[in-house]
């Protein structure tokens, strides 16, 4: 990784507002704007963001992403309700000099990825995918359905990997 940040000031103002953003979508763009409209944001939480003073907020994203459609629509309300916000929304496949300064756990190109910058353009936090609550909440319910298909799916489970462990002896194959 470099020293230096992709982010730059110019890349930010060259990137597309969350408006255009939501126009050039392939997928999801109805429930997109549908999420936006059902956020809630309380006049606590909004003052809060309003006091904050000046945040430019960079995010990356791909359409087909759930974490996305569920996500962004939240902070774009509050951009929406907050002049002080500049939201950026862009395709990670097209920043990946971005993203991989942005790694989640330092391996993965999660979105999205949301990058908040002061009114210098200086990064000054970041959030990737999503909270951590609510990752901890996503990887307890994941374990619990993997292990519930792998009990209901013991024999054909079985049947599949005795066939696998000949074909990669075999084949001297190697996962990547």
């Amino acid at each position: 990784m470099t020293d230096k940040p992709a982010l730059t000031k110019e890349r930010f103002l060259a990137a597309t507002t969350f408006d255009e953003y939501v126009e050039r979508m392939k997928v999801n763009r109805e429930q997109m704007l549908q999420h936006v409209e059902e956020v809630q944001v309380s006049p606590e939480d909004l003052a809060w963001w309003r006091s904050q003073g000046k945040l430019n907020a960079f995010v990356m994203t791909y359409d087909g992403c759930g974490d996305a459609l569920y996500n962004i629509p939240i902070l774009a309300k509050i951009a929406k309700l907050s002049p002080n916000i500049d939201l950026r929304v862009v395709q990670r496949d097209d920043n990946l000099d971005v993203i991989d300064q942005h790694l989640n756990q330092g391996v993965y190109r999660s979105v999205p990825c949301f990058i908040f910058l002061d009114d210098n353009y200086q990064e000054i936090a970041n959030l990737k995918e999503r909270s951590e609550d609510m990752a901890r909440v996503m990887e307890y319910e994941q374990l619990q359905v993997r292990r519930r298909l792998r009990v209901e799916n013991k024999d054909p489970w079985r049947a599949e990997m005795l066939n696998e462990f000949k074909n990669v002896v075999a084949n001297h194959k190697k996962y990547p």
